[in-house]
């Protein structure tokens, strides 16, 4: 109401060298993603992305009792070289294990609500996706997503639990964009 400084902290991560997320010129490393997740089931968490196209990191933050304290990070750096690139342009938050805590889509791969990776389809980077009760006649949620690395999927569907593909289209180039609807009655979902 006010617009008093509740709490600050310094971004997690730190901007570092320029290069080390993708180019020389400062287009990846300011590549910025943010959203609230609540990862112990009861309390919001705030969630802040660094990167997607190479180095990808992820903190969570708990505002509690007036401060800003980081409850985890996920770095690709340290978690290995399976989980850089599989950022997209945004980043979804859902309960996709049924566990009552909620993980975060992270384009190509799920981080659990503990900042451990969850699945990972190593597809790599793309700009659009879908997550959500998308194919009706199966239990849980599904991601739709879009793929620009042509020697990957163009496009395809998984199970959000576990990341198993449930299918896919056939590599075709840089496939920018693409949308999960209910469009057709004749297919439900």
């Amino acid at each position: 109401q006010t617009g008093v400084i509740r709490s600050t902290v310094n971004y997690d991560p730190a901007r570092g060298t320029v290069s080390a997320w993708g180019d020389s010129y400062g287009n990846r490393v300011d590549r910025f993603l943010g959203g609230i997740a609540y990862l112990d089931g009861q309390r919001p968490s705030l969630i802040m992305s660094r990167g997607y196209y190479t180095r990808g990191v992820i903190a969570a933050w708990d505002f509690r009792n007036g401060s800003l304290t980081k409850r985890w990070t996920f770095d690709s750096d340290v978690s290995g070289s399976q989980y850089a690139g599989q950022g997209n342009h945004s980043l979804s938050i859902a309960d996709v294990d049924q566990d009552g805590k909620d993980e975060i889509i992270f384009g190509a791969m799920t981080i659990n609500d503990n900042g451990q990776p969850l699945w990972n389809t190593r597809n790599g980077h793309g700009d659009a996706m879908h997550v959500g009760d998308l194919d009706p006649s199966r239990a849980g949620l599904e991601v739709y997503k879009v793929s620009e690395d042509a020697s990957k999927p163009s496009s395809w569907f998984a199970d959000a639990r576990t990341g198993q593909i449930l299918w896919q289209t056939a590599a075709g180039g840089d496939n920018g964009r693409g949308v999960s609807g209910d469009i057709w009655a004749g297919s439900p979902g």
